[in-house]
């Protein structure tokens, strides 16, 4: 048997309330992350053939922008201290990067990133994440409750 197919999410995995979809909270960073799964979602998970990593990205630079990256995961799912299971086939992790330099007049170049050397991570750790997916793929979005 493929070893990603364990990880694969099952319907009988979980109690689908209100429609199909899910809520719940996982601990990203040392922080509770509220998770909101649309049932469209949930019938893309049981549909993969591998994993799905859902990574947040904070990026500073000259100004700060969120992003959602989904990514389908080919090898087996190591126990990581910067990734955190949701369900079954469906992990999130959450980044902080910086660029070494601004550069306004090329909107469209994307310079290196780099891992921000953050002390305290768990404070930039958003408060909640909703996972949707729609005929165009993967769409996902985060936010804060509060101030950092």
């Amino acid at each position: 048997m493929d070893g990603h197919l364990e990880n694969r999410l099952a319907p009988a995995d979980f109690d689908l309330p209100r429609g199909g979809a899910y809520s719940g909270h996982v601990d990203i960073l040392g922080k509770p992350v509220r998770i909101d799964i649309s049932a469209a979602a949930l019938r893309a998970l049981t549909r993969n053939r591998h994993p799905v990593m859902v990574e947040m990205e904070l990026y500073f630079s000259c100004l700060i922008r969120k992003q959602v990256y989904f990514s389908e995961l080919t090898e087996p799912r190591p126990e990581s201290r910067d990734s955190s299971r949701i369900l079954p086939g469906l992990y999130a992790t959450f980044r902080a990067v910086t660029t070494s330099h601004c550069r306004i007049e090329d909107p469209g170049a994307k310079p290196p990133v780099e891992a921000m050397p953050i002390r305290e991570p768990h404070r930039f750790v958003p408060d909640w994440l909703t996972i949707d997916h729609r005929r165009s793929g993967w769409k996902g979005e985060y936010g804060f409750s509060r101030y950092l």
